[in-house]
Parts: C-alpha cells; sequence; structure tokens
C-alpha cells in the first residue's frame, strides 16, 4: 500500500474546501491511503473530508501531548476514517527524556490497544544520539517500549541523518515495524535536505526489498519540505515508486 503522510501538503490544506481538493488531487496520482497529522484541530477537519472522499487512512501521527490531552477526540477521528494506527513522535535526546517518553507512550499504547489500535513510534535523528548511560535514545526505546504494545515506524532520511544503516535497522526490527516512511535526502552546497523519492541518494530499490522480504508491505511517503509545490513533489515521489514496481 502506497500512502503519504499529509505533513508533506499541510501548506495546501488551510481550510476544507483547500483539504478537499487537494485530497482528490492525491487520489488522482495513485496514492492509496494517506496518515494524519498536526494539531487536534487539523487532524479533525481533514479527517473529516477523508470521510466525506472515502480516502482510506492508514494512521494518525502527533505527539503524546496530544494523545494524552485529546484522548477521546483523537480516537473519534480515527474511528471516522477507519485509521488502525496511532503513532508519536518525540525530541528525545537524552536517558532521562527517553525514560519519560517511555513510560507515557507504554501506559497510552494500553489505552489504545484496550480501544482496538495500533500504537507505533515514528523516528526522527535525535533518537540516535548516544545518551550517558552509553546507550541511544533508540537502544533505550527498543528496550524500554512494551513489545506486546508499541511499534516502530522508521523514517528513511531520518535514519540515514542519524547514521544508520537503514535496511539493517529494518533487518533488526522487522518484527515490529509495519510501516516505513519513505523518505529522500539529497546534498547540496548548504548541506543535505529533502527530496523527493528517486531524486536524492537514497538507495530505494534496496530499501524497500529489505521490507518486503520483512513482510513489510505499507509505505508512506512524507517530505518535510519541499523547493516548490508539495503537490507536484508528491507527485513525482508516487510516479518514481511505480516505475520501480511499487
Amino acid at each position: 500500500m502506497k500512502g503519504l503522510q499529509l505533513y508533506t501538503v499541510r501548506s495546501c490544506m488551510t481550510d476544507s474546501i483547500s483539504a478537499e481538493n487537494t485530497i482528490k488531487r492525491i487520489a488522482e496520482m495513485g496514492y492509496e491511503s494517506v496518515q494524519l497529522a498536526g494539531s487536534i484541530e487539523d487532524v479533525e477537519l481533514i479527517a473529516d473530508v477523508c470521510a466525506r472522499l472515502k480516502m482510506p487512512c492508514i494512521g494518525i501521527l502527533v505527539g503524546i501531548d496530544l494523545c494524552e490531552n485529546y484522548t477521546e477526540r483523537l480516537f473519534k477521528c480515527a474511528r471516522l476514517v477507519g485509521a488502525s494506527d496511532i503513532g508519536i513522535s518525540s525530541s528525545a535526546k537524552n536517558a532521562e527524556m527517553a525514560e519519560s517518553i517511555i513510560k507515557r507512550a507504554n501506559a497510552f499504547a494500553k489505552i489504545a490497544k484496550n480501544e482496538g489500535f495500533t500504537f507505533s513510534y515514528h523516528n526522527h535523528s535525535n533518537e540516535f544520539i548516544r545518551t550517558e548511560n552509553g546507550k541511544t535514545v533508540m537502544e533505550l526505546f527498543i528496550e524500554g517500549f512494551d513489545k506486546e504494545l508499541i511499534d516502530f515506524m522508521p523514517d528513511t532520511y531520518w535514519l540515514q541523518h542519524g547514521g544508520v544503516d537503514v535496511r539493517h535497522f529494518i533487518e533488526e526490527n522487522s518484527d515490529r515495524i509495519k510501516l516505513i516512511h519513505l523518505k529522500d535526502m539529497k546534498r547540496t552546497p548548504e548541506g543535505v535536505t529533502f527530496a523527493e523519492i528517486g531524486q536524492g541518494n537514497l538507495y530505494f530499490e534496496g530499501i524497500i526489498d529489505t521490507a518486503k522480504k520483512a513482510g513489510i508491505d505499507k509505505f508512506i511517503v512524507e517530505q518535510d519540505k519541499c523547493d516548490g509545490d508539495p503537490l507536484e513533489s508528491a507527485k513525482i515521489s508516487i510516479d518514481y515508486l511505480k516505475s520501480i514496481g511499487l
């Protein structure tokens, strides 16, 4: 399944009309699902539009604060669009922050499971900072998150940005991965930045092959920043994925 994380096209969705037009264009490109993100108000707005357009929603990605503060509203949105997964990310960069996220995530994941949802953690590159106890934040998460309750949602760009071998991470944690964020990285004179899939330097044929061999079949395109029209970037990415047989 090929989906789009709607954070990619957030600037195109400022109200229900622009959101509806954007979702329609995404469907026309060939995206089979979307993943919601943003504030609770953003999530509610887009969930309503997706439900009206019958656009499948693979999940909702937010922060642990939103999960805790708007639990019922979040679950209501997920049910409205048929989203099965609730995901979070965090800015944890030391052992103390990691332990706090572990405790809160385990507690909320139990609530989510009781309500019929899976729960997953989406990485950036801060999780690969080595902490004062000698372990990376990600190693602490892998050890501390309840294996029966929390999966991982690896992001290819941020794994690479953190100095991690993308395919090795997938292989090592395949039993706890159900979907992957596909995001490319390009090098510019100013440094590394985001790129449309196939326009950067990540080896996506190999990454996708590794994921498929691990039994993973849900792929979510995301581009945090686009040089031009985000919708055009979304189209470039899915056209590339189609060209390599995904």
